[in-house]
């Protein structure tokens, strides 16, 4: 089982995890792309390097978190392994703090997120994102047991916790224009009413933050895989209501990168459709999440 608690020690930036390279697949960058691999772009770079540098977050089981050993595994790990292994490169995992990857102007210090990041209207401003979507995931509050907080109207006045810069936040602040999710992603009207916001610096922290006794609130916004694991890991939450929007979660890219990252962009998306095409992404979120969230729920 996988626990939560340790997480609280981990120091935000590691570096490591890396696969083995692999001659690159039909189709792979350089192989019959029309180009030369060592073209002068951020794609080049990397085949010439011979390592994509990606960014992940240590502290987000499911998805991405690092075992006792030390080491990367999680649903989004495995999708950007793959990614990697279809490029011929090996992957280098990088920690930056998740408003600093939304933030964009990475500064070259990474070269793609695979860290679950839902497109919004405001992201697209300053970040490329690959296509097809890689999964999808609804929005689900969660509340401590005991606490009186069973419904949605009961979040009403109540105060929850959020990871900062993120569409939880967004939402629960109204902001709908930069959230940008079409309207067949929501499923409920509105936010609760008069909610107030404590914001942490990613989601797992709030469900770590209940386990570790805190009391400013006693409910919060994330994933409902996040939800799901806490549940597992015993953790004494409930869902609370239905979930309130669905997430498309894209590999992400620095539009202000001083390489271009046109040609990235688009091996990306390729590479993420034949591995919904084969199914790859389906059997590894069947495997970490026990369902397929690999369907966009919109259409």
């Amino acid at each position: 089982m996988r626990r939560i608690l340790p997480f609280l020690f981990i120091i935000a930036i590691f570096v490591g995890a890396c696969v083995a390279p692999a001659t690159p697949q039909d189709g792979a960058a350089g192989s019959g792309s029309g180009q030369p691999a060592e073209a002068d772009d951020l794609l080049g770079e990397i085949l010439s390097r011979g390592t994509v540098r990606i960014s992940t977050d240590p502290n987000y089981a499911p998805q991405s978190y690092l075992d006792e050993s030390g080491n990367f595994v999680g649903f989004d790990v495995d999708v950007a392994e793959e990614i990697a292994r279809r490029l011929g490169v090996e992957v280098e995992f990088v920690t930056p703090d998740w408003d600093l990857i939304t933030a964009g102007n990475w500064g070259d210090q990474w070269d793609m997120s695979v860290g679950s990041m839902t497109v919004t209207t405001a992201r697209q401003e300053i970040l490329e994102f690959a296509s097809p979507a890689y999964y999808y995931t609804p929005a689900q509050f969660a509340a401590v047991d005991g606490s009186g907080i069973d419904t949605l109207e009961d979040l009403n006045g109540a105060t929850v916790c959020v990871g900062v810069s993120t569409t939880y936040e967004s939402w629960l602040m109204g902001d709908m224009e930069g959230l940008g999710l079409p309207a067949s992603s929501f499923y409920v009207d509105a936010p609760p009413s008069d909610v107030s916001i404590i914001p942490l610096t990613v989601d797992n922290d709030c469900a770590q933050q209940i386990q570790a006794g805190r009391q400013e609130f006693q409910a919060f916004l994330t994933s409902n895989t996040v939800v799901e694991a806490a549940i597992a890991e015993g953790l004494a939450i409930h869902r609370v209501g239905k979930p309130v929007f669905s997430e498309n979660l894209a590999v992400a890219f620095d539009k202000n990168a001083s390489k271009d990252v046109a040609r990235l962009v688009d091996k990306v998306g390729e590479i993420i459709a034949a591995m919904h095409a084969d199914g790859t992404l389906s059997n590894l979120s069947e495997e970490w999440f026990g369902e397929d969230l690999t369907s966009d729920p919109t259409q």
